[in-house]
């Protein structure tokens, strides 16, 4: 019922390699035929479900999947149809299960007799099945396409499903393939690509922070494992999208938000599991940065070159960022380093929690939050008479408060958290802003040595830092006066 899997794209230079090594292994060869089924109106597509027939060489399968709250897990359900020559849709197999029966109910209502087959694909797989440790581990090779009317996608991908045995086991297994040949981490589904390419487009819809739902029982370790996971399932479908090149500045910035989201958890409630490892910090940091570049680059021409113009500057172009040798953002997701620090990350999620104590959950987080909220409010009190990294530091402890505050935000009344949150967010927007600014003066003194007419944006920008400067101010002055809820 609970399929758990991870699938891997290949590059094209490793690609022949690998399907040679699967030959070498006797690999088992099915040949795979799947229509997928939805509404015109993609009730099953929103809700991220997928409703396939599949021919297996002659045997027909029809499987349900839907999303499962930790990010390896899949919940699964077939029927074998058998030797049909063409099977119709059966949806009289679900009643039977509640699960599948209140995800269909919730997706259709009462759409059921709209479905439609709306894709399809057609895929050559190479099986082979590997013991490892405890473990049995199947390794997939597809190669195939996906088809809708005359439009196709090729199908290249390596998928390790964990049969039986411990998650533990399959990553340890796939950690040298992922060296080996370069696989970087995939999230997509063929199910989504498929309805992509029904939709004639190319870039997903962006992933935006699902809220968490936490019980107060829990222990710290279980707490802060559905934190990461929550932040993962953030980071993972925006970093697949970007590092499949079909991604735009949303997904860059939602990627960057997750991340920061992540590093804020680890930062904060590190010390609620002692499987939780240091280093983890340090790889997110330099990942973090090495998106920077490309997000503050959009940044500027989507929000302060556009005030610029409006002002009366010149219209200035702003330079690529391979100019500036920054690793380009698509290629840092499918680094190894990036694949490594995920895999490590997902087996965190899914360790089995050793502190099992299930009392004091609530007093732990108020002793977090108001560390964070008296360092700002004893930051406001001074904040025009700190240094540059100080007010730097003062906006990382803002941001690092209000990520902290949503994570546990369930365990608490909902309008005394929104009202928190509300009280924050003056101080969080212009200290955003006046970090904006700084990032925009170092790139135009960059600028000006080029270009004279860059002088009138560095002008404007000093003026601009003086006003944002006293209006943050004013706002952590009035954030400092709010009561907080915990």
């Amino acid at each position: 019922m609970l399929e758990v899997e991870l699938k891997f794209q290949i590059p094209a230079s490793h690609q022949e390699k690998l399907y040679q090594l699967f030959l070498n292994k006797n690999a088992r060869l099915i040949s795979l035929y799947a229509k997928y089924y939805d509404t015109p109106e993609r009730h099953l597509a929103q809700q991220k479900i997928s409703l396939r027939q599949r021919l297996e060489d002659d045997h027909w399968i029809q499987t349900l999947k839907a999303p499962c709250n930790h990010s390896l897990q899949r919940f699964e359900l077939e029927k074998d149809l058998g030797e049909l020559k063409d099977p119709t849709l059966d949806l009289k197999i679900y009643p039977s299960n509640s699960q599948a029966k209140q995800l269909l109910q919730n997706a259709l209502g009462k759409q059921a007799k709209n479905l439609t087959v709306q894709y399809e694909t057609v895929v050559q797989r190479l099986v082979h099945v590997v013991h490892f440790n405890r473990s049995e581990i199947e390794v997939s090779l597809d190669r195939g396409e996906i088809r809708h009317n005359d439009q196709k996608l090729p199908i290249y991908e390596i998928e390790f499903e964990l049969k039986q045995g411990s998650i533990h086991d399959l990553i340890k297994f796939i950690q040298p393939w992922v060296q080996r040949y370069d696989l970087w981490l995939d999230v997509r589904s063929k199910a989504q690509r498929g309805d992509l390419l029904a939709q004639d487009l190319t870039i997903p819809p962006a992933q935006f922070a699902a809220p968490l739902q936490l019980n107060s029982q829990d222990s710290t370790d279980s707490t802060l494992k559905q934190i990461i996971n929550n932040a993962l399932q953030h980071l993972l479908p925006n970093a697949a999208a970007i590092a499949a090149e079909q991604y735009d500045s949303e997904h860059v910035h939602q990627a960057r938000v997750a991340m920061r989201r992540l590093r804020s958890a680890l930062r904060v409630f590190d010390d609620w599991s002692d499987q939780v490892n240091p280093q983890w910090q340090e790889q997110l940091t330099d990942l973090f940065r090495q998106l920077g570049a490309t997000r503050d680059r959009d940044a500027l021409n989507e929000g302060l070159l556009p005030q610029l113009q409006q002002a009366g500057g010149p219209y200035i172009e702003l330079p690529n960022i391979t100019e500036e040798n920054q690793i380009a953002v698509d290629e840092s997701l499918r680094s190894s380093d990036f694949v490594n620090l995920m895999l490590a990350l997902l087996q965190f999620v899914h360790q089995p929690v050793k502190n099992k104590k299930k009392s004091g959950l609530k007093k732990d987080i108020a002793k977090k939050l108001q560390k964070l909220h008296h360092q700002i409010c004893k930051d406001a009190e001074q904040f025009l008479d700190l240094d540059i990294p100080s007010r730097h530091r003062t906006r990382k402890r803002v941001k690092r408060l209000r990520y902290s505050v949503e994570f546990v935000a369930s365990l608490y009344p909902d309008k005394d958290v929104k009202r928190y949150l509300k009280d924050l967010k003056p101080a969080q927007e212009s200290l955003g802003q006046y970090n904006d600014l700084m990032m925009a003066e170092v790139m135009f003194q960059n600028i000006v040595k080029r270009k004279q007419k860059a002088w009138f944006a560095l002008g404007w920008i000093a003026n601009e830092k003086k006003y944002i400067l006293q209006q943050a101010k004013q706002h952590l002055d009035e954030y400092s006066k709010t009561d907080t809820f915990w």
